[in-house]
């Protein structure tokens, strides 16, 4: 993302990642198969843009959605 600030990026990955729940609950209803495809193409990138951006998504049944930085040293 970069162009914004790190607070800024955070809650943009951060909406992201609480869209990904509904993804699991899709798979439930049955969709056709190319329905299928294109949900989970998108689900992949979503997750590709989290995960280019540095951060790993964790779910909670309490806490909710929260996105953890990797630190990441090479």
């Amino acid at each position: 993302m970069g162009i914004i600030s790190e607070k800024t990026e955070r809650k943009a990955l951060l909406e992201m990642a609480r869209t990904l729940r509904f993804f699991e609950r899709l798979e439930l209803l049955h969709l056709s198969a190319g329905d299928s495809v294109r949900i989970a193409h998108a689900e992949y990138i979503i997750r590709d843009i989290i995960g280019n951006n540095g951060y790993v998504v964790m779910f909670s049944g309490k806490k909710g959605t929260k996105i953890v930085k990797l630190n990441l040293r090479s």
